[in-house]
């Protein structure tokens, strides 16, 4: 995919994406902003993104750990700029074609995570390859597609107690 037939599927999908914003932040400066940072964010790294994936899922994954970041950078220090309410209905991610999670069922699993695959399923999240993930954290290829495997399967388990 050309760099302007990538833009301009971006550019299609900013109403949807804004709405999305609005979500989460419950703010409409703040979704603005956020849309912004997200678009930004998607052009920069347009290489992570996989031509055989949603574009959808993809953008509102990136906005999301966006989202999520602003939230614990400003919980940190005790300064929160924006409303960073996750909605409890809100369903942002796909993880396989059969089980879909709401931001608060993602935010709980991470939350119960050691870090280090904690670090793997973000970057997982962000449409990152399992490769280039295994890359950046010096780990062997399988390692880090079984420990992403587990992670799955654990977000399928807390799917099935909470429905």
């Amino acid at each position: 995919m050309s760099q302007e037939d990538f833009e301009q599927r971006v550019v299609r999908l900013q109403g949807a994406l804004l709405g999305f914003a609005r979500s989460l932040t419950r703010n409409d400066d703040d979704a603005k902003d956020l849309l912004q940072e997200t678009s930004l964010k998607a052009l920069v790294s347009k290489e992570m993104y996989r031509e055989s994936g949603n574009i959808k899922n993809w953008l509102c994954t990136i906005m999301f750990n966006l989202f999520v970041n602003c939230h614990r950078t400003a919980t940190r220090q005790q300064s929160l700029s924006i409303d960073c309410q996750i909605p409890e209905d809100e369903t942002f991610c796909e993880i396989d074609t059969e089980c879909s999670f709401s931001a608060t069922d993602i935010e709980r699993i991470m939350s119960l995570l050691p870090p280090d695959s904690r670090t793997l399923f973000e970057l997982y999240l962000q449409g990152y390859h399992y490769d280039e993930i295994a890359r950046s954290q010096g780990l062997p290829l399988g390692t880090v597609k079984t420990r992403i495997f587990r992670i799955k399967q654990e977000l399928r388990a807390y799917k099935k107690q909470i429905v």
